[in-house]
Protein backbone atom coordinates (compact mmCIF):
# COMPACT_ATOMS: atom_id res chain seq x y z
CA UNK A 1 0.00 0.00 0.00
CA UNK A 2 3.00 2.55 0.84
CA UNK A 3 5.10 1.42 -2.39
CA UNK A 4 1.44 2.32 -4.43
CA UNK A 5 0.86 5.52 -2.43
CA UNK A 6 4.27 6.71 -3.14
CA UNK A 7 4.12 5.57 -7.06
CA UNK A 8 0.94 8.16 -6.78
CA UNK A 9 2.80 11.09 -5.19
CA UNK A 10 5.42 10.85 -7.80
CA UNK A 11 3.42 10.41 -10.87
CA UNK A 12 1.30 13.65 -9.26
CA UNK A 13 4.36 15.36 -9.22
CA UNK A 14 5.87 14.13 -12.61
CA UNK A 15 2.25 15.44 -14.32
CA UNK A 16 2.20 18.57 -12.29
CA UNK A 17 5.68 19.69 -13.36
CA UNK A 18 5.14 18.72 -17.04
CA UNK A 19 2.36 20.95 -16.83
CA UNK A 20 3.99 23.39 -15.21
CA UNK A 21 6.83 23.22 -18.17
CA UNK A 22 4.47 23.73 -20.31
CA UNK A 23 2.39 26.57 -19.35
CA UNK A 24 5.97 28.55 -18.80
CA UNK A 25 7.16 27.27 -22.30
CA UNK A 26 8.58 30.23 -24.34
CA UNK A 27 6.87 31.71 -27.40
CA UNK A 28 8.08 34.08 -29.65
CA UNK A 29 7.64 37.65 -29.04
CA UNK A 30 5.78 39.13 -32.26
CA UNK A 31 5.45 42.61 -31.60
CA UNK A 32 9.57 42.46 -32.04
CA UNK A 33 9.20 41.32 -35.62
CA UNK A 34 8.39 43.86 -37.97
CA UNK A 35 5.97 44.05 -40.64
CA UNK A 36 8.77 45.37 -43.39
CA UNK A 37 12.49 45.28 -43.24
CA UNK A 38 15.37 45.45 -45.76
CA UNK A 39 17.24 42.54 -44.29
CA UNK A 40 16.16 38.70 -43.08
CA UNK A 41 18.17 39.31 -40.33
CA UNK A 42 15.55 41.62 -39.01
CA UNK A 43 12.93 39.42 -38.75
CA UNK A 44 14.99 37.53 -36.00
CA UNK A 45 14.40 38.84 -32.62
CA UNK A 46 16.91 39.44 -29.61
CA UNK A 47 17.31 35.85 -28.05
CA UNK A 48 16.50 33.41 -31.52
CA UNK A 49 18.63 32.60 -34.26
CA UNK A 50 18.27 30.99 -37.74
CA UNK A 51 17.67 27.03 -37.59
CA UNK A 52 16.78 26.36 -40.88
CA UNK A 53 16.28 28.68 -43.89
CA UNK A 54 14.38 27.67 -47.12
CA UNK A 55 13.91 29.55 -50.16
CA UNK A 56 10.59 29.64 -52.87
CA UNK A 57 8.17 31.18 -54.63
CA UNK A 58 4.98 31.08 -51.86
CA UNK A 59 2.62 33.86 -53.65
CA UNK A 60 3.11 32.69 -57.43
CA UNK A 61 4.77 35.96 -58.29
CA UNK A 62 8.00 35.14 -59.62
CA UNK A 63 10.04 36.39 -56.71
CA UNK A 64 11.93 34.08 -54.27
CA UNK A 65 10.19 33.99 -50.85
CA UNK A 66 11.85 32.67 -47.35
CA UNK A 67 10.48 30.86 -44.44
CA UNK A 68 12.54 31.28 -41.70
CA UNK A 69 12.68 27.96 -39.17
CA UNK A 70 14.03 29.80 -35.67
CA UNK A 71 15.09 28.64 -32.34
CA UNK A 72 15.67 30.13 -29.14
CA UNK A 73 19.62 31.29 -29.03
CA UNK A 74 20.52 28.92 -25.75
CA UNK A 75 23.23 26.86 -25.35
CA UNK A 76 22.52 22.92 -26.81
CA UNK A 77 23.44 21.70 -23.32
CA UNK A 78 23.52 22.76 -19.69
CA UNK A 79 26.32 22.65 -17.08
CA UNK A 80 25.26 19.15 -16.70
CA UNK A 81 25.74 18.06 -19.93
CA UNK A 82 21.93 17.42 -20.16
CA UNK A 83 20.14 18.97 -23.60
CA UNK A 84 18.18 22.04 -23.04
CA UNK A 85 14.51 22.84 -24.01
CA UNK A 86 15.10 25.21 -27.17
CA UNK A 87 11.39 26.71 -28.17
CA UNK A 88 10.89 27.47 -31.87
CA UNK A 89 9.21 29.44 -34.54
CA UNK A 90 8.14 29.73 -37.69
CA UNK A 91 8.46 33.13 -39.69
CA UNK A 92 7.40 33.45 -43.22
CA UNK A 93 8.79 36.46 -45.67
CA UNK A 94 7.53 37.75 -48.86
CA UNK A 95 9.67 39.87 -51.19
CA UNK A 96 7.95 42.70 -53.04
CA UNK A 97 8.12 43.87 -56.29
CA UNK A 98 10.61 46.66 -55.02
CA UNK A 99 12.98 44.50 -53.31
CA UNK A 100 11.62 44.91 -49.68
CA UNK A 101 10.24 42.46 -47.27
CA UNK A 102 7.16 41.50 -45.69
CA UNK A 103 6.11 39.62 -42.93
CA UNK A 104 3.76 37.41 -44.03
CA UNK A 105 3.47 35.34 -41.10
CA UNK A 106 4.57 34.54 -37.60
CA UNK A 107 3.43 30.46 -36.13
CA UNK A 108 4.40 30.67 -32.45
CA UNK A 109 3.20 27.52 -31.33
CA UNK A 110 3.02 25.75 -34.55
CA UNK A 111 6.41 23.60 -34.22
CA UNK A 112 7.52 21.69 -31.22
CA UNK A 113 10.35 22.23 -29.02
CA UNK A 114 13.63 20.82 -28.86
CA UNK A 115 12.98 17.98 -25.78
CA UNK A 116 9.23 18.10 -26.95
CA UNK A 117 9.79 14.68 -28.71
CA UNK A 118 9.38 12.44 -25.65
CA UNK A 119 10.68 9.04 -24.91
CA UNK A 120 11.02 8.09 -29.07
CA UNK A 121 13.75 10.71 -29.03
CA UNK A 122 15.63 10.00 -25.76
CA UNK A 123 18.36 12.94 -25.31
CA UNK A 124 18.39 13.49 -29.50
CA UNK A 125 16.91 17.13 -30.36
CA UNK A 126 13.20 16.07 -31.55
CA UNK A 127 13.31 17.70 -35.01
CA UNK A 128 10.50 20.01 -36.58
CA UNK A 129 11.02 19.25 -40.68
CA UNK A 130 9.86 22.37 -42.40
CA UNK A 131 9.93 21.72 -46.03
CA UNK A 132 8.47 23.68 -49.31
CA UNK A 133 7.01 21.85 -52.53
CA UNK A 134 5.20 23.46 -55.41
CA UNK A 135 4.33 26.13 -53.31
CA UNK A 136 3.21 24.22 -50.87
CA UNK A 137 4.79 24.64 -47.29
CA UNK A 138 4.95 21.65 -45.16
CA UNK A 139 5.49 20.97 -41.62
CA UNK A 140 6.29 17.39 -40.46
CA UNK A 141 6.48 16.17 -36.65
CA UNK A 142 6.57 12.96 -34.34
CA UNK A 143 6.80 12.67 -30.88
CA UNK A 144 6.09 9.37 -28.20
CA UNK A 145 7.49 6.56 -26.98
CA UNK A 146 5.79 3.43 -27.64
CA UNK A 147 2.84 4.93 -29.07
CA UNK A 148 4.12 7.49 -31.76
CA UNK A 149 2.31 10.67 -32.82
CA UNK A 150 2.56 11.74 -36.89
CA UNK A 151 1.38 14.84 -37.90
CA UNK A 152 1.70 16.79 -41.21
CA UNK A 153 0.43 20.49 -41.46
CA UNK A 154 0.15 21.69 -45.43
CA UNK A 155 -0.15 25.40 -45.91
CA UNK A 156 -0.95 27.61 -48.85
CA UNK A 157 -0.67 31.37 -49.80
CA UNK A 158 -4.33 32.77 -49.63
CA UNK A 159 -4.34 35.58 -52.35
CA UNK A 160 -7.52 36.98 -51.05
CA UNK A 161 -6.53 37.85 -47.51
CA UNK A 162 -2.44 37.75 -48.38
CA UNK A 163 -1.85 35.30 -45.28
CA UNK A 164 -1.09 31.40 -45.08
CA UNK A 165 -3.62 29.83 -45.08
CA UNK A 166 -4.23 25.54 -43.47
CA UNK A 167 -4.98 23.48 -46.46
CA UNK A 168 -4.60 19.91 -44.38
CA UNK A 169 -3.60 17.98 -41.90
CA UNK A 170 -2.76 14.62 -41.29
CA UNK A 171 -2.40 12.61 -38.16
CA UNK A 172 -1.66 9.16 -37.08
CA UNK A 173 -1.25 7.05 -33.87
CA UNK A 174 0.18 4.11 -34.01
CA UNK A 175 1.55 1.53 -31.41
CA UNK A 176 4.75 0.12 -31.98
CA UNK A 177 4.00 -3.00 -30.32
CA UNK A 178 0.93 -3.86 -31.40
CA UNK A 179 1.09 -2.81 -34.67
CA UNK A 180 -2.17 -0.91 -33.88
CA UNK A 181 -2.56 2.57 -36.57
CA UNK A 182 -5.22 4.45 -36.71
CA UNK A 183 -4.83 8.25 -38.96
CA UNK A 184 -7.18 10.84 -40.01
CA UNK A 185 -6.28 12.67 -43.04
CA UNK A 186 -8.20 16.49 -43.44
CA UNK A 187 -8.55 18.55 -46.73
CA UNK A 188 -9.53 22.29 -45.70
CA UNK A 189 -10.30 23.39 -49.10
CA UNK A 190 -12.65 20.11 -49.82
CA UNK A 191 -13.67 19.57 -46.21
CA UNK A 192 -13.25 15.93 -46.51
CA UNK A 193 -11.77 13.64 -43.48
CA UNK A 194 -10.91 10.02 -44.09
CA UNK A 195 -10.31 8.08 -41.34
CA UNK A 196 -8.25 4.97 -41.71
CA UNK A 197 -8.27 1.96 -38.66
CA UNK A 198 -6.56 -1.16 -40.12
CA UNK A 199 -7.66 -1.95 -43.68
CA UNK A 200 -11.24 0.47 -43.49
CA UNK A 201 -11.53 4.07 -43.97
CA UNK A 202 -14.58 6.02 -43.25
CA UNK A 203 -15.03 9.29 -44.62
CA UNK A 204 -17.06 12.60 -43.63
CA UNK A 205 -17.38 16.42 -43.93
CA UNK A 206 -16.72 18.61 -42.05
CA UNK A 207 -17.29 22.83 -42.17
CA UNK A 208 -15.04 24.70 -44.85
CA UNK A 209 -13.03 27.53 -43.43
CA UNK A 210 -10.35 29.53 -43.40
CA UNK A 211 -7.52 28.60 -40.55
CA UNK A 212 -4.35 30.47 -41.13
CA UNK A 213 -0.63 29.73 -39.79
CA UNK A 214 -0.47 31.96 -36.98
CA UNK A 215 -3.50 30.23 -35.55
CA UNK A 216 -2.00 26.55 -35.76
CA UNK A 217 -1.62 25.09 -32.21
CA UNK A 218 0.18 21.64 -32.79
CA UNK A 219 -0.97 20.33 -29.19
CA UNK A 220 -4.53 21.90 -29.19
CA UNK A 221 -4.83 20.23 -32.75
CA UNK A 222 -3.00 16.63 -31.77
CA UNK A 223 -5.69 17.16 -28.76
CA UNK A 224 -8.74 17.48 -30.76
CA UNK A 225 -7.57 14.55 -32.90
CA UNK A 226 -7.20 11.92 -30.43
CA UNK A 227 -10.51 12.91 -29.00
CA UNK A 228 -12.56 12.48 -32.31
CA UNK A 229 -10.45 8.97 -32.77
CA UNK A 230 -11.04 8.66 -29.42
CA UNK A 231 -7.56 7.55 -28.33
Amino acid sequence: MIFRIGVMVLSSMAFAALGAAQETETTINKSLIPLQANALSKFVPPGWEIEKKLTADLNADSLPDFALELIENKPEKDQSGDPTERARALVIVLQNLDGKLARAGVADKLLQCTRCGGAFYGVVEAPANVKIEKGVLIVEQDHGSRELTNTTYRFRYDHETQRLMLIGFDFSDADRLTGKDVSESTNYLTGVRRVTRGKATTSSTIPRKKIFIEDVDYEKFEEEAEKRLNL
